[in-house]
């Protein structure tokens, strides 16, 4: 819970006050006190003095009357309460204070209230001729004292009464109601809408004239800036409109390219298997054509009757040759067409199945042996044949080919040597781990941290959009459900890892 300044301002004042007085009071009542102690002590002096003067001779003369004179005026003394006077004949006087307050007589075994007893020898030329006892009080020094007290205590009290209230109207009028007006002028900024003014009143205090031109000072700026701000957020509702549209064309206009990119690999690919399958179906045509015309030549000469033996063997030989030509190129050709359908295929269909990675991997490395084999590149895979995935093959392939690809126009000059190497292995019950490593000539810091953005390309102008990378990345991420992370040093080659699940999320699961 806050404190109030002037609460505790108040109470360090008043409390100064009161330590103030109360010290000088004490001290006026100890110095009191001590001059009344002071002043009880020299009374018994001079009453032992006057005593023993005054009642020597009339004990030497037995003079009773004398001493009684002389025991009534000493108990004027308003200490003394009783006396008692008795010689060594055995004769005692003893006076007291009667009730009426006159001098009276006092049984020889009475004694009255009393706080102290001062007892004086009686002595003439060296003879003891009795004693005087005399009985004090100290009540009416006690009394004065407690009056002085009560009268220091009261004008402490109105002093304190005074000076506060004084100190109190002091702070009210010169610096609290000052401060609750500035702190009035704070809350009227804080809730100060556009286009309000306020102004605090001119102090006639150099002090709160310079806060009070201060604090106005700053309600003036707080105006100005709130309709500044106010102008400046409808500019940016217009831009921010301008913005968004800028920014849906060019989500539009990347996932055209991105399409685009799609069906340019995809076109590579169909061109780079037509023109391989064209070789082995070459061979076939030609054997085939070739064992057509020699088995026209053993029709005719077996029409003719001319048919040798020599020329049967000839005829068996060449088709024993063209079959086994035909056979293999075909098989060839099939191959490559059943590895091209099954990858197309799966990047068209983008549907989730369950896969051999190790049998996948080897289809999509035979699917880029077009590619390949224009090269000094040579790819190696090192797979667990026990590892299934269920997950998306048309997505994987997509992010290898890309991958492949990428490191055989990055990594490498033209022809030269090198070795990329794809590898798969568990990384937990549920996870895989796919690397594509390169021994080519790395990616330097600057740009390994672009890589991944899209149209960023070090081959600009060279017909290259920026987008294969960043497709892979959307593909391992949102497809896939996984992570990819680079890591390269100049001179020694770069190494892609992926990250994914065995289990592929759904459409709906994975990131958006």
């Amino acid at each position: 819970m806050p404190k109030s300044i002037q609460f505790k301002l108040l109470a360090w004042i008043i409390g100064t006050l009161l330590f103030i007085l109360s010290m000088t009071g004490w001290y006026s009542y100890t110095s009191n006190k001590q001059i009344a102690d002071e002043g009880y002590q020299l009374m018994q002096v001079q009453l032992t003095k006057r005593l023993s003067l005054s009642l020597a001779s009339g004990f030497w003369q037995l003079d009773l009357e004398y001493i009684q004179d002389t025991l009534d005026a000493e108990l004027l003394n308003e200490a003394v309460v009783a006396i008692k006077a008795n010689d060594q004949q055995n004769i005692s006087i003893n006076r007291q204070i009667g009730q009426t307050g006159e001098p009276s007589s006092l049984e020889l075994n009475n004694i009255p209230h009393h706080e102290d007893v001062l007892k004086v020898d009686i002595i003439y030329n060296n003879t003891a001729l009795g004693y005087v006892e005399v009985f004090l009080t100290t009540e009416p020094f006690s009394k004065r004292i407690e009056k002085s007290l009560w009268e220091v205590i009261t004008v402490q009290v109105i002093g304190i009464f005074f000076i506060g209230a004084l100190l109190i109207y002091i702070l009210h009028r010169y610096i609290f109601t000052p401060i609750k007006n500035l702190e009035k002028a704070l809350f009227i900024a804080r809730d100060l809408r556009v286009k309000e003014k306020y102004v605090l009143p001119d102090q006639r205090y150099l002090e709160w004239g310079t806060l009070v031109n201060g604090i106005n000072d700053i309600i003036k700026k707080i105006s100005l800036e709130l309709t500044s701000r106010q102008q400046a957020e409808k500019n940016a509702l217009i831009e921010k409109e301008y913005a968004e549209q800028a920014y849906n064309q060019l989500i539009e206009t990347q996932d055209a390219l991105i399409q685009v990119e799609k069906m340019a690999a995809l076109g590579r690919l169909v061109a780079g298997i037509a023109h391989e399958i064209s070789t082995p179906i070459g061979v076939t045509l030609t054997s085939a054509s070739h064992l057509e015309t020699a088995t026209a030549d053993l029709q005719h000469a077996l029409a003719t009757n001319q048919l040798k033996k020599s020329t049967l063997d000839e005829y068996l030989e060449v088709a024993l040759d063209s079959t086994a030509l035909i056979l293999g190129n075909t098989k060839r050709a099939a191959h490559l067409i059943q590895s091209f359908k099954q990858v197309v295929v799966d990047q068209t269909n983008q549907s989730k199945r369950e896969f051999s990675i190790q049998e996948y991997l080897n289809e999509i490395i035979h699917s880029l042996h077009p590619k390949l084999k224009l090269t000094a590149i040579k790819v190696n895979i090192e797979c667990d044949q026990l590892i299934l995935l269920n997950s998306y093959p048309g997505a994987l392939s997509q992010v290898i080919t890309n991958l492949v690809l990428n490191a055989l126009l990055h990594a490498y000059e033209e022809h030269e040597k090198g070795e990329i190497h794809v590898t798969a292995q568990k990384h937990s019950d549920n996870r895989v781990i796919i690397k594509i490593y390169d021994d080519g000539k790395g990616i330097t810091d600057d740009v390994i941290k672009k890589i991944f953005d899209p149209f960023f390309t070090t081959k600009q102008g060279q017909g290259k959009t920026g987008l294969g990378l960043h497709i892979v990345f959307n593909i391992v991420t949102q497809t896939l459900g996984g992570t990819i992370n680079t890591a390269s040093k100049v001179g020694e080659g770069t190494c892609f890892t992926l990250d994914i699940p065995m289990e592929a999320p759904s459409p709906k699961d994975s990131i958006p």
